[in-house]
């Protein structure tokens, strides 16, 4: 693999290992793949001193990393990395440079004043552009644009039409907190709205409600979802406390907890709590860290660059290879190459095209449930 711009000096070891690397695999009888050959652009602002930046060189490791298991199965890349800046005519610089035009796929930019020009010379040039950082921009009329992390109406859109077709049927309770926040609120009332149609509807209950006040709302006939409309830690400590104290005196009643993404943040501290409450979280990823391929993972990314993954979730190395790997392998060789299934890391994706002739955005979601036997299942 020949990488053509590397602004990065910690990774330049790791990019050297792969110059080294042969680009041809055999398949399961031995027979010799011709190598498939492509060339990959990766433009954000790296070169700011910024928290946003440091997740993106992160997710750009991990492209590295997804990049030198690729080649190992037929597939060899040109790699043309450049700092996007912020503004429109340092974008307009970047996209001047004559190697961009032959481009088959492009991740980023990122900063809004840069995606006009962006999206239009991709479109013009049949290059397919991810926007990892980006899920606000329409992709009405534009086929080569790929939105792999879509915004909040989208996700929870998703989120609540799993959730009210599988478990339409049971006693669904919304909790009220002093400070919802615009993502809770979003996801509640879109569940609502889901559940409604499905000839159920969700009680409101006040968080600070008295024992009396959940007795009234739960049902002992019905397993019971509890659904804080606030994303917060502070709000599901408050809310789990309430619960610990109704269960003591009510036993007999089967409560399950229903969240957000956000709180896979707090399973270091809150994981039996999770397991006690029968817990599901809804999310488009899933970090586990007791996996045997996240501590491999894990290990070779420490490897390779020097120092372990940042502490966020998700975790960008990995989202940068499970997102690398899928458009190499699904978009642009068409999983033609491929002799083993890749499980991924952390981020499955499921584009669908949103209007005829139109860009794809990722609606992959899962439930992540916590069980009271303190196992994690998976429901998709």
């Amino acid at each position: 693999m020949e990488e053509k711009r590397c602004i990065f000096a910690l990774m330049k070891r790791y990019i050297i290992t792969l110059l080294m690397c042969i680009p041809f695999i055999t398949n399961a009888q031995n027979t010799m793949l011709a190598p498939k050959h492509y060339k990959v652009g990766v433009i954000f602002p790296f070169e700011e001193k910024t928290e946003r930046a440091k997740k993106m060189i992160e997710f750009y490791q991990g492209f590295l990393m997804a990049a030198d298991s690729v080649k190992k199965e037929g597939i060899s890349l040109d790699i043309y990395t450049f700092s996007s800046g912020t503004k429109e005519a340092e974008i307009m610089e970047i996209l001047g440079k004559p190697e961009i035009s032959t481009l088959d796929i492009l991740f980023g930019p990122v900063d809004e004043q840069q995606l006009p020009a962006t999206i239009s010379f991709c479109k013009l040039h049949n290059i397919k552009l991810v926007l990892p950082f980006t899920n606000g921009q329409s992709t009405i009329d534009n086929p080569h644009l790929y939105i792999p992390c879509p915004n909040n109406a989208v996700t929870t859109a998703e989120a609540a039409a799993l959730i009210a077709k599988a478990y339409s049927d049971r006693n669904f309770i919304i909790m009220k907190s002093h400070n919802e926040n615009s993502k809770g609120t979003i996801f509640t009332q879109t569940l609502s709205d889901m559940l409604v149609k499905k000839g159920n509807f969700a009680h409101i209950l006040n968080i600070d409600g008295d024992e009396s006040t959940f007795e009234a709302a739960l049902k002992l006939s019905k397993d019971n979802f509890i659904v804080p409309d606030n994303t917060s830690i502070k709000t599901l400590n408050i809310l789990i406390s309430h619960l610990d104290a109704f269960k003591q005196k009510h036993p007999d009643y089967n409560i399950s907890l229903l969240g957000h993404p956000e709180w896979q943040a707090y399973t270091s501290t809150l994981l039996n709590s999770f397991f006690a409450f029968d817990t599901y979280v809804y999310s488009p990823y899933y970090y586990n860290a007791l996996a045997t391929n996240t501590r491999t993972f894990e290990q070779a990314f420490t490897k390779n660059f020097g120092k372990p993954m940042a502490i966020n979730f998700p975790r960008y190395a990995m989202m940068g290879f499970d997102l690398t790997y899928y458009f190499i392998h699904e978009i642009l060789a068409g999983n033609t190459i491929r002799t083993k299934q890749h499980v991924p890391y952390q981020n499955l994706y499921k584009f669908t095209q949103d209007t005829d002739n139109g860009g794809y955005c990722n609606r992959f979601i899962q439930l992540i449930h916590y069980t009271k036997t303190k196992q994690i299942e998976l429901i998709r």
